[in-house]
């Protein structure tokens, strides 16, 4: 099955968060994995601007492999609230090297 949205960009950092308890419910979560891929956003007026954005995955390590290539990995998008939105890959989906990026070209 091919994903409905693929983010292309380069991989900046990855980390895992710290386990803890929410405090309003006092339910305890677990640490997960993230990887903050940097990429271009189209404007309107041709142009675009560099956006980072943070991704939970199942995959950290296939995505340590890439720290500082391109890659192309598929998203799922979740609206949190009024400006909060959640990125992740899905459970069995991997990244893989952006071969059509200039980047991948001279690494």
């Amino acid at each position: 099955m091919r994903p409905m949205f693929t983010l292309n960009g380069t991989v900046i950092h990855v980390f895992e968060t710290p386990k803890g308890v929410n405090k309003k419910t006092g339910e305890e979560y677990n640490s997960q994995d993230k990887v903050q891929v940097l990429g271009d956003v189209p404007l309107l007026n041709g142009q675009t601007r560099k956006d980072m954005i943070t991704i939970t995955t199942h995959d950290i390590a296939n995505i340590k492999t890439m720290l500082g290539k391109a890659v192309s990995l598929p998203v799922g998008i979740i609206a949190q609230g009024k400006g909060l939105i959640t990125y992740f890959m899905p459970k069995g989906s991997r990244a893989e090297l952006d071969t059509f990026s200039p980047l991948s070209k001279t690494a």
